[in-house]
């Protein structure tokens, strides 16, 4: 099989070690080209490119950013997206129930391509471009913003950069006082209005460290979109939300915090602009995004979906089999 591998030099976890060893690894099996981004944008491009040239296989070392950008690429064709980690969440790739070490990640891979396994999963496209796991208008797209400006912290910080990223922004640098978002959807469905939305393409929304942050835990990678509308934005509402979405079992829904399940498409409306982010990158500004669920758009390499197995257990089991492995 051809396989172009896509290659974030400068994410998280990629090294010149790693990428030979993985590199070494699919190459004992499979014809591999490598492929190296060099800017935000270029692994679309690398992408196409590859698909062009006769790549049956695309697999993506690095973090979110860069599996978007492939994943806009090969959206709507059947050629298959592999991930073997790099960043430093790779949340769509945990979600999906791969292991987070890329060395297991990669031998995990390895035994699915043998066996023929892969899936087809949904994706949402909003502005002009498809997500894989999440986005968000208001609230989360302010924190990420906050995240983008402590860059340097983040590396060296990790997820407390985050948090604290969080705590400014909902305590110093967000309206509590005025919900300017609306959402809209079809002829005769309500109308929500709101502080700010999550936009899920499945479970979970992210992680923070080995936890799984799950606002809407119905959501599935093979459904439609769910959205959580934050309509309280008091400490304490927050705080009782954030605690059970956190927990082992998250509920469907808080008080003051409704989620729209399965939904094809709606509209988010502001009469200010709100942040936008979409898998974990700020976008701009915006008074208006369409939002819109592209039914089994991208096929990826990865364990079968098995009915009512939270996200959590998956990942759970992937690194148990990890372990084992190593033994």
């Amino acid at each position: 099989m051809l396989v172009a591998l896509i290659v974030n030099p400068h994410a998280t976890r990629v090294s010149e070690r790693v990428r030979g060893e993985v590199t070494g690894a699919l190459a004992a099996e499979h014809k591999v080209v490598v492929h190296l981004t060099g800017q935000p944008g270029h692994g679309s491009a690398l992408t196409s490119r590859a698909v062009d040239d006769g790549a049956e296989l695309v697999v993506v070392l690095g973090g979110d950013g860069t599996v978007n950008e492939v994943a806009n690429a090969l959206c709507g064709t059947d050629v298959p997206l592999a991930l073997v980690g790099g960043g430093k969440t790779n949340v769509f790739a945990r979600g999906l129930g791969l292991p987070a070490d890329i060395r297991h990640a990669c031998e995990r891979l390895l035994e699915l391509l043998r066996a023929g396994t892969t899936r087809r999963v949904s994706l949402g496209r909003a502005g002009g471009r498809v997500f894989t796991f999440g986005a968000g208008l208001g609230l989360d797209g302010a924190i990420v913003r906050e995240v983008e400006r402590r860059r340097r912290a983040r590396q060296l910080y990790g997820d407390p950069a985050y948090v604290a990223a969080g705590l400014k922004t909902l305590f110093l640098g967000y309206d509590r006082e005025h919900p300017h978002l609306k959402v809209r959807r079809g002829a005769g469905q309500a109308l929500l209005t709101g502080f700010f939305a999550l936009v899920s393409n499945g479970d979970p929304f992210t992680y923070l460290g080995r936890r799984a942050f799950r606002p809407t835990p119905r959501a599935t990678w093979e459904g439609g979109l769910d959205v959580l509308v934050g309509q309280a934005m008091s400490a304490p509402a927050i705080a009782r939300a954030l605690t059970g979405m956190l927990s082992p079992r998250p509920r469907a829904s808080y008080p003051r915090f409704p989620v729209l399940h399965d939904q094809r498409s709606f509209v988010l409306e502001s009469d200010v602009p709100l942040p936008f982010q979409l898998d974990g990158e700020y976008l701009g500004d915006y008074t208006r995004v369409d939002f819109r669920c592209e039914e089994r758009a991208l096929t990826v390499v990865a364990p079968a979906r098995r009915r009512g197995a939270p996200a959590r257990d998956r990942e759970r089991r992937a690194r148990g089999a990890a372990r084992r492995a190593d033994r």
